[in-house]
């Protein structure tokens, strides 16, 4: 009977023998990717070396490797599995390291508690979606949406491992979107806040008031340029050029936080294409002057550092901002403002809002760095309620009285 044929990739059996000179010499055929059969022969100091050395020398010659998971493996155990791959690219800069940590702690925290014991052959739509249909209820929307978009990067891993042959979370229902905040800044009540801001815990005798100029400034920059609160506290001197006309500013890094790294200036903006040179509006330009005058000295000094001279972190600022709320949340509410949408996002909402009104959503979006306008119009500018009358003109003269 012949003996069976060997596959593209597969090792024929191997055989050992001992040398007269006290060596082993382990012999097989293998047939490579391509088909072609090949004799393999490999020597070594033991029977498990010369073994050894032979299978490292087939696995030079096929893509076929032995499977980290298999579908007996738990969601757990694919995690586990999964988890040093990505940091691998954290590591290498591939993916930044928030994101990582992000990862992990979503395996960690959610979905090992709620499903780490469920193997992968038993992983089906059905489940899945029952599985992120409960965190949608017990956790909400957020925390549904990162479980489901991790839980999809784990299949994804355990797809490309062979041990499962689709990703079941791609057929999952579709998760609500949450709803559109709509908050916005009426240029009177930008007034009142900055007003507000300057005079905040003025009058306590305290201790030192708060970095109530740190929150003006931002503020001012934050409107006039849309930046994010990461990209206007990573502003440094070589970023501004105040001689131009009129002056502007070079949005091309953000401050970061994670456990890894601590609080660090980012030499990118949030995503890279986003690198933007912005012209300064007349608020804007009055607060980077400011900033440049309470800025050390030297090209890479920060327009908004902490004592030390390291970046503020994103965390600090937004905490003084609710700080703030806190204390004016009165006086927010008889300036007609929606307190609970008040965050540093608002800055950035209003301003596209303002621009895309007057000018369009083109013009908004590159203002933005948004290389998709109708990410512009999704998230930040609030449509008008009142189309342009001059419909009603077009309309007339297409369709008669």
């Amino acid at each position: 009977m012949a003996r069976p044929r060997i596959a593209a990739g597969e090792l024929g059996q191997v055989q050992v023998t001992q040398l007269a000179n006290g060596k082993w010499r382990a012999r097989a055929r293998m047939r490579n990717d391509s088909g072609e059969l090949m004799q393999l022969r490999a020597e070594g100091i033991s029977e498990n070396a010369a073994r050894e050395e032979l299978l490292s020398r087939a696995k030079t010659l096929t893509t076929h490797t032995k499977a980290i998971v298999t579908a007996a493996s738990t969601i757990q155990e694919t995690a586990e599995a999964w988890l040093p791959t990505v940091k691998i690219r954290a590591e290498n800069g591939t993916l930044s390291w928030s994101t990582y940590e992000n990862y992990e702690t979503t395996v960690r925290l959610t979905l090992i508690p709620t499903c780490g014991g469920v193997t992968l052959e038993a992983l089906t739509v059905g489940r899945c979606d029952r599985i992120i249909q409960n965190l949608l209820a017990d956790k909400g929307v957020s925390a549904a949406r990162e479980a489901r978009s991790v839980l999809s990067l784990i299949c994804g891993f355990a797809v490309r491992d062979n041990a499962i042959p689709t990703n079941p979370v791609r057929d999952v229902t579709r998760l609500p979107t949450p709803e559109k905040k709509t908050a916005m800044l009426t240029p009177q009540q930008i007034e009142a806040i900055r007003e507000l801001m300057t005079h905040w815990r003025e009058s306590e005798g305290m201790g030192p008031r708060p970095n109530w100029r740190a929150l003006v400034d931002g503020m001012d920059i934050m409107l006039g340029t849309s930046a994010r609160v990461g990209e206007c506290i990573g502003l440094r001197r070589c970023d501004v050029d105040m001689t131009a006309a009129p002056p502007t500013i070079l949005i091309d890094g953000t401050v970061i936080q994670n456990k890894k790294q601590g609080v660090t200036r980012k030499n990118a903006p949030k995503r890279t294409r986003q690198r933007r040179r912005v012209a300064l509006p007349a608020l804007a330009a009055d607060a980077v002057r400011r900033r440049l005058a309470l800025a050390e000295s030297g090209p890479e000094a920060l327009l908004s550092p902490i004592e030390t001279g390291k970046p503020m972190s994103v965390s600090n600022y937004e905490r003084l901002l609710r700080s703030f709320i806190d204390d004016s949340r009165d006086a927010l509410v008889r300036l007609g403002m929606e307190v609970d949408e008040y965050s540093t996002h608002i800055y950035r909402r209003t301003t596209a809002t303002l621009v895309e009104r007057a000018a369009g959503l083109t013009i908004a979006s590159r203002l933005l760095g948004h290389a998709n306008e109708m990410v512009t119009r999704n998230s930040y500018a609030i449509t008008a309620e009142q189309v342009d009358v001059v419909t009603a003109d077009l309309l007339d003269a297409i369709l008669g009285e």
